[in-house]
């Protein structure tokens, strides 16, 4: 099962907002600016995989 780009962004959206509530929004800042983006809509689709991959090793570090 392949993994489209509207999975990831869903998925980044959902870790970034579980990430938020713990953490602050300076950590998914952080993770969007080392990929040269602002935020989700500005991320090269390219970089997807990686975003949702750091996102979500993060939130589950919360757990």
């Amino acid at each position: 099962m392949s993994v489209n780009n509207t999975d990831y962004k869903i998925g980044i959206n959902n870790a970034a907002s579980i990430i938020e509530s713990e953490l602050g929004s300076e950590v998914v800042n952080f993770v969007f600016q080392k990929y040269g983006a602002h935020d989700i809509d500005d991320l090269n689709p390219a970089y997807l995989p990686d975003v949702f991959n750091e996102l979500y090793a993060i939130e589950a570090d919360l757990r």
